[in-house]
């Protein structure tokens, strides 16, 4: 039995490093039996080696305690993935958004749990389509689909490296989805409001970022990460959030409304920290994706009794509806030109995705 260390030196459990006369050395004693099950040595002159025996003592330590992937395996290229990405400069065209990697993350645990253990050259395309099936039997069509592209992602960044020759994932038809035909009403936007402004705190701030979604025809991201540099005497410039990487930024002016302005200055009441953003927490940060869901849900039920109680109806509905009822609003009353609202480049998206008018209504030819 291993004895507990005298002093930290930074080394995993069971990993010890012994410094002679001419060479130091790592090495891994098994906690069961008390034998070495690995030794790596570097001359004590060459520090170079030295780190690098070190890092790989560490790599395989960690593999033996069961912290780590195993080298080579899915998981190991997963993590080597979001280490490139993250490492990346932020000029660099290949690097994805912040709020892109955080999802990403999220993704790649159901990819692991399936993949991880496999060396990526193994995999083939029939593991793919069983996987695509798997989850969409499970009701996950489009979860599946998203999480299939990252891996997809992942892969081509380990043929890069020279660890796989062909992605497995390439042509490879992904599962059908139908668009969502959601469209929220106003009286359940309006009946959300009020639940949140007698609640007050954060379900308020929430609520007046929905309608700034709203309003603003704007994505979730681009209206949560609204600061006061924002406000401009015209109107409020949003910074157009998703582009593609050989695109420069570009932002949209959104002129104030009557509603608008009072709605920004009413989120500007509230703030009790100083904070640059429009709809930040009580600390003045913006809410982390999964707090932000909480709170929301939380808020939904509320207005789910209280509609229950008042014998009215009401749907829950979140961030990502605010869009869609407001290029469908625009559409109804007849906008041109609703991509300079939402920051399309073409009308193409707005009209396949957003556009959730059941009835088209149009004069007679003559």
């Amino acid at each position: 039995m291993t004895s507990r260390r005298k002093r930290p030196d930074g080394l995993p459990f069971n990993l010890f490093q012994r410094t002679g006369k001419f060479k130091v050395s790592f090495g891994y004693k098994s906690p069961s039996n008390n034998l070495w099950l690995f030794r790596l040595s570097a001359p004590i002159n060459k520090p170079d080696l030295v780190a690098e025996a070190r890092k790989d003592a560490i790599q395989r330590a960690e593999e033996l305690n069961g912290h780590a992937p195993k080298i080579g395996t899915v998981s190991d290229m997963v993590s080597r993935y979001f280490k490139w990405q993250t490492g990346m400069n932020q000029a660099d065209l290949r690097k994805k958004a912040k709020s892109t990697l955080i999802e990403n993350q999220r993704e790649s645990k159901n990819i692991e749990k399936v993949f991880g253990r496999m060396v990526a050259s193994e995999i083939k395309p029939k593991h793919i389509y069983k996987y695509l099936s798997l989850r969409a039997d499970g009701g996950a069509a489009a979860k599946a689909n998203k999480e299939i592209s990252l891996l997809s992602a992942i892969l081509e960044y380990g043929r890069a490296q020279g660890e796989l020759d062909v992605n497995p994932c390439r042509d490879i038809r992904y599962n059908p989805t139908r668009p969502s035909a959601k469209f929220v009403e106003s009286k359940d936007l309006e009946f959300a409001l009020t639940e949140a402004r007698c609640r007050g705190g954060s379900y308020h701030i929430m609520a007046l970022c929905f309608l700034v979604a709203y309003l603003t025809a704007s994505r979730p991201e681009e209206v949560r990460s609204l600061t006061r540099q924002s406000i401009k005497n015209e109107g409020l410039e949003i910074v157009i959030g998703k582009r593609r990487a050989t695109q420069h930024s570009k932002s949209k002016l959104i002129k104030w409304s009557p509603r608008l302005k009072a709605t920004v200055d009413e989120a500007l009441s509230l703030q009790r920290t100083s904070s640059i953003l429009l709809f930040g927490n009580t600390a003045g940060q913006q809410y982390s994706r999964s707090g932000w869901t909480t709170i929301w849900t939380r808020l939904m039920r509320y207005c789910e009794t209280k509609a229950k109680n008042e014998n009215v109806s009401f749907e829950r509905f979140s961030l990502s509806h605010m869009r869609p009822k407001a290029v469908t609003t625009r559409k109804e009353r007849g906008d041109v030109n609703i991509k300079d609202a939402t920051g399309h480049g073409s009308e193409r998206m707005i009209d396949k995705t957003y556009d959730r008018r059941a009835i088209r209504k149009s004069e007679a030819t003559e």
